[in-house]
């Protein structure tokens, strides 16, 4: 039984009168939890007829409940109920309305309490991510146990918890096994390399590589974004393919972000020196600078920026230079794993600047937003929708 139909359980055994001590001291616990969820237990226990909506108000996105509850919503809510008889008729009327679809009003009180109970539940991401293997078979990598595993041609795998690493051996075969990590939304990873590269890995990414490299020049595949840390080798150069672009290197620390949804493919320099590609155009780049390529060819530009801002996810901050309140709704849908869209004709105009902890909750970080005075945090049909309040004026 999850936790919120638990909780809808105790709540309905207090009303009838037969919840346990043990019951209460668990009803208790989740009552300290948020004001919300003292407001929406005393709503709820004025019938017994609302109840098993409880657990649909937490069903969140992937039941779109919140435009199911705006239909259904009415201006009053249900009487109490005056006889333990008539409360037991009601009890078992609504399950079974329910049972067949059919929805009871919370009222407006209890969506607006539902929806700050969605936004105070959204957590940031965590570590975690899916290997697959060159035999297609899929490891999940996430918290808890270790295994090794033995790749094809003999590489060793080391997986410890979420820390994966590659481990040189004598080359078996001429041509090395490809592994594939993918990292979700609302997720992160990092991994070592069999050369000794280290690689971080932001929310909805994947990275290809060959579980060793052979005597050529290192190669591995990135959608999304990521960090490189390369592991210097002046005889082999380390080679990222993202999209169009190509970025090589032989030992050095940089960033790219080629995120499909985002305009341009950037690649940022934070030590040594990089060569970034596209078609018949290049670059070489020094720390300190980006290299911005159009995903249609129509930009290919480097500018002078400050590079550690762009790595510093990998440390567990926001940094926001000057950016649209859009970028940062596409930036935060990837981290905490639900979408997240601005609404207001300036949501390509009205930029933000500032430092936020990565690891805060949404409803922390709303909060930071909403210092502006411009921006507040609701909930629409699933999706937490970001204001621009001076739209509406």
């Amino acid at each position: 039984m999850s936790f919120e139909n638990q909780i809808k359980e105790i709540l309905k055994a207090r009303l009838e009168g037969t919840a346990t001590e043990e019951e209460l001291a668990i009803l208790r616990e989740w009552l300290d939890r948020s004001p919300q969820n003292r407001e929406l237990a005393e709503l709820l226990e004025e019938s017994a007829e609302n109840l098993p909506l409880l657990g649909r108000i937490y069903g969140y996105d992937e039941q779109r409940v919140w435009g199911n509850i705006r239909k259904a919503a009415r201006k009053r809510r249900m009487r109490m109920l005056a006889a333990t008889a008539r409360k037991y008729a009601a009890v078992a009327a609504v399950a079974a309305l329910l049972a067949g679809g059919g929805w009871w009003t919370l009222g407006r009180r209890a969506e607006r309490l539902a929806r700050q109970a969605y936004i105070e539940q959204l957590t940031p991401g965590v570590r975690g991510a899916v290997l697959t293997l060159s035999s297609g078979e899929n490891v999940a990598l996430e918290a808890g146990g270790r295994r090794m595993l033995v790749e094809q041609d003999g590489t060793r795998l080391e997986i410890a918890g979420e820390e994966l690493a590659y481990h040189k051996v004598e080359a078996e075969q001429e041509i090395p096994m490809t592994n594939t990590v993918t990292v979700p939304r609302g997720k992160e990873f990092s991994l070592r390399l069999s050369d000794g590269t280290q690689v971080w890995l932001n929310s909805e990414s994947s990275l290809v590589f060959p579980v060793r490299f052979g005597d050529g020049p290192r190669e591995v595949t990135v959608t999304g974004e990521a960090y490189f840390d390369v592991a210097h080798d002046a005889s082999r150069r380390f080679v990222v393919h993202a999209d169009t672009v190509s970025v090589s290197v032989y030992g050095t620390a940089f960033n790219i972000s080629s995120y499909a949804d985002e305009g341009a493919i950037e690649t940022t320099l934070v030590r040594g020196s990089v060569e970034v590609r596209s078609g018949h155009r290049r670059a070489m780049l020094q720390p300190g600078q980006q290299a911005r390529v159009g995903r249609e060819g129509a930009i290919f530009d480097v500018r002078q920026v400050a590079a550690e801002d762009y790595a510093a996810w990998t440390r567990g901050l926001f940094t926001f230079n000057d950016e649209t309140i859009a970028s940062i709704c596409r930036k935060l849908s990837r981290w905490y794993g639900v979408e997240i869209v601005p609404r207001g004709v300036d949501a390509d105009k009205v930029r933000y600047t500032g430092v936020v902890k990565r690891y805060e909750t949404f409803a922390e970080m709303a909060r930071l937003l909403a210092r502006t005075d411009q921006i507040r945090a609701d909930v629409e049909e699933g999706k937490i929708v970001l204001c621009i309040d001076r739209d509406d004026d």
